[in-house]
C-alpha cells in the first residue's frame, strides 16, 4: 500500500501480462489484451480483496459474462482454464475455494444484487453456480 492505494499481488498481475491475445484495430494497428481465461482467473483470485461489495459483485458478474455470453471467447476460457490449472495448481485451488465459499455464504440479498448486475436479466443464481462449477472442474458444459 502506497498513499492509500493497494496494488494487487505482482504474481497475479504477471499472469495477466503473460497470458495475452493479439488484436487488430480498424485502423490496422496491433495490440495485446489479457486473454479471457487469464482475466477470469485473475478476477476469481482477487475479487475477495475488494473492499466495496459492489465492485466484488461487478467482478463476479464479469466472470459469469465472459464464461457464458461471448461465444468463441467463452469457449476459449475452458481451454485456457486447463492450461492455467496445470501452470498454477495452487492458484486454481484458491480460485475454486474463493468462488465456492462466496456461493455458499452469499445471502439472498447478495444473490439479488449479483443478478441485478445483468441488464439483460439472463444471470440467475442457478446458471451462475452451474457456470462456475463447470469452470472450476474444467467441464465445458455451460
Amino acid at each position: 500500500m502506497i498513499a492509500g492505494v493497494v496494488a494487487q499481488p505482482l504474481s497475479y498481475l504477471t499472469l495477466s501480462l503473460q497470458t495475452t491475445m493479439e488484436f487488430q484495430t480498424y485502423s490496422h494497428e496491433m495490440g495485446k489484451v489479457v486473454s479471457p481465461g487469464a482475466w477470469i482467473f485473475h478476477k476469481g483470485l482477487t475479487f475477495t480483496k475488494r473492499k466495496s461489495s459492489s465492485k466484488m459483485l461487478k467482478d463476479l458478474y464479469g466472470i459469469w459474462y465472459v464464461v457464458t455470453q461471448l461465444g468463441y471467447f467463452s469457449d476459449q476460457t475452458f481451454v485456457e482454464r486447463g492450461f492455467l490449472a496445470q501452470q498454477y495448481p495452487k492458484w486454481l485451488k484458491t480460485f475454486q475455494k474463493q468462488l465456492s465459499n462466496w456461493m455458499s455464504q452469499a445471502s439472498p440479498a447478495e444473490w439479488s444484487k449479483l443478478e441485478a448486475q445483468d441488464p439483460s436479466g439472463k444471470l440467475k443464481r442457478l446458471g451462475f453456480e452451474r457456470s462456475i462449477k463447470a469452470l472450476s472442474i474444467g467441464n465445458a458444459a455451460k
